[in-house]
């Protein structure tokens, strides 16, 4: 029944027409606005199914890759994006697909496989979260068995340069390189006489991208400016939420430590720790060290919203006030949740934590230097479902 569905959907005149216009208007503003530039072109033959797999590195990564190709292709998404009326009918009227953050989603690997067995194409980050720290390292072994199913053609794509003028921490673009380019094709006649190890590593180098190893510069008077949104805890003390940012160097009130992220993205002034996914393994390290005292705040922030953001229905604000974390519960002004109930925990953009509680979704809204990497992490030390299961493996401090 599934099947028939998206064949009948994907029969719809209006997809042809809107890609065009959808097409035209991302060229346009990538371009423009974003100083994209990408040469490559990919004419998809009639009736011919591609999945486009690529790395994720800013926001803007659909717009910047459906200008590569001449006929629809369709992105798969976090359902949280779907949350408010009129952007669930405009992501609905575009198909995107939707699909559950952090956590497994068989009914969007379904949609997925539908569409390209329907002969129509599909954007896929297999990573499933933007950078925080370049290439994420992990993706599911489980793919290369989709796309035997499918048995569509392969396109790996790569974003470039966007770690550098849209660091996901970042409050404003900087200026420098950001481009795109069709890495490799595989045909399904070239990958089904490969075995399924040889496809993932395959897949794995030509989807891997470290823009701090390109010698490229991105120029901006303020580059560490609110990367405390990723940092909190100080490499020189291990102090917890004491990392501010000013300018291009970021500092630890505690110890004084001082550090500048330079143009050539990379750390300056901390021993040990060049790449920012040094820090991000360091800080994995610590939460993962750290004592928790019963019923004592491990992390909080003052001035944070909650909204219940169910996907396809309006967001309803439910409070603003402070953020706390325990051992047992996460609580914000009078809503709390137990943490064991928590089943799902992710981030949206730089400053958005979403989770999932008893079957229901919500926003956790900070400030604009609100962290919430300290809180996922936090949640995959203490007694969660996120925890026991280890499903997340890029927030997952054990792994």
């Amino acid at each position: 029944m599934e099947e028939v569905t998206v064949k009948s959907k994907f029969a719809k005149p209006s997809h042809k027409v809107f890609f065009p216009i959808v097409r035209f208007f991302s060229f346009l503003y990538t371009r423009i606005f974003l100083g994209y530039r990408c040469k490559d072109k990919y004419k998809i033959k009639e009736d011919e199914s591609v999945l486009v797999l690529s790395n994720h590195q800013t926001d803007e990564d659909p717009l910047c890759i459906v200008t590569a190709f001449d006929k629809p292709v369709y992105p798969v998404a976090t359902d949280n994006i779907f949350s408010g009326r009129l952007l669930n009918k405009f992501f609905s009227y575009c198909a995107v697909i939707p699909k559950s953050k952090g956590k497994p989603d068989f009914r969007a690997v379904m949609r997925m496989q539908n569409y390209l067995k329907a002969g129509r194409s599909v954007l896929l980050f297999p990573e499933g979260n933007r950078y925080y720290a370049e290439f994420q390292f992990y993706i599911t072994n489980e793919l290369p068995m989709f796309l035997k199913r499918t048995k569509a053609t392969l396109v790996l794509f790569n974003i470039h340069g966007g770690s550098g003028t849209s660091p996901r921490f970042k409050n404003k673009r900087r200026h420098g390189p950001f481009s795109g380019n069709i890495k490799t094709v595989l045909t399904y006649e070239q990958y089904s006489q490969m075995e399924d190890e040889e496809i993932y590593s395959f897949i794995m180098d030509n989807i891997r991208v470290f823009d701090s190893e390109r010698g490229n510069k991105y120029k901006s008077n303020k580059r560490a400016e609110y990367i405390e949104r990723m940092l909190f805890c100080c490499p020189k003390c291990g102090k917890f939420e004491t990392i501010y940012s000013k300018g291009t160097n970021f500092y630890c009130s505690s110890c004084g430590m001082s550090a500048e992220y330079g143009e050539d993205l990379l750390i300056h002034g901390v021993d040990g720790m060049t790449r920012l996914v040094d820090f991000w393994e360091f800080e994995k390290k610590a939460v993962r060290e750290m004592t928790v005292v019963p019923g004592k705040v491990i992390f909080h922030d003052e001035n944070v919203r909650l909204l219940n953001t169910e996907p396809f229905k309006d967001k309803i604000e439910l409070c603003e006030g402070e953020l706390s974390l325990t051992d047992s519960e996460i609580k914000c002004k009078d809503h709390s949740f137990d943490v064991r109930k928590i089943t799902s925990a992710s981030i949206v953009s730089g400053r958005n934590l979403v989770f999932k509680y008893e079957d229901n979704d919500y926003t956790l809204r900070g400030s604009k230097r609100f962290n919430p990497v300290k809180y996922i992490f936090a949640m995959h030390k203490l007694d969660t479902e996120m925890q026991r299961t280890g499903i997340d493996k890029y927030y997952d401090i054990w792994s």
